[in-house]
């Protein structure tokens, strides 16, 4: 058995700054339309809006981290974040993510976690993989 794990921190400002610079290019580019929508975006985005947004990049950075490849081969919408209705994250891995999971029999598993603090979000991400 091997245990995966991935973390990630990002400083929420430069989400900000990426989403006042490339707008919906950006966000179509790195969130599924899932993602943007249990984000909250509208017309206005809110702060709120944007720590969230963070969140779910520090998230698939830590999934990404975990699952050992790093964004190689793997676009920013193969990694979904997800949250159940009473709030825990989870996470819907899509194409070659999905197809590096299911070589480990593992039938998409992965525990999440995500927290803010001030101007910082950061995840882990874990994996239990049978004798990879």
């Amino acid at each position: 058995m091997s245990i995966r794990v991935g973390t990630d921190i990002v400083y929420i400002p430069r989400i900000q700054a990426l989403v006042t610079r490339f707008g919906n290019r950006f966000l179509q580019r790195v969130y599924t339309p899932n993602e943007q929508q249990s984000c909250g975006l509208s017309n206005e985005i809110t702060r709120m809006a944007i720590n969230k947004l963070a969140g779910r990049w520090a998230a698939k950075e830590a999934v990404v981290k975990a699952l050992g490849t790093g964004w190689r081969g793997i676009s920013y919408t193969d990694v979904e974040i997800c949250r159940h209705p009473k709030g825990v994250p989870f996470v819907v891995l899509h194409n070659n993510a999905l197809e590096i999971v299911a070589k480990w029999e593992l039938d998409n598993y992965c525990q999440l976690s995500l927290s803010h603090d001030g101007d910082y979000a950061t995840a882990t991400a874990i994996f239990v993989a049978p004798g990879t």
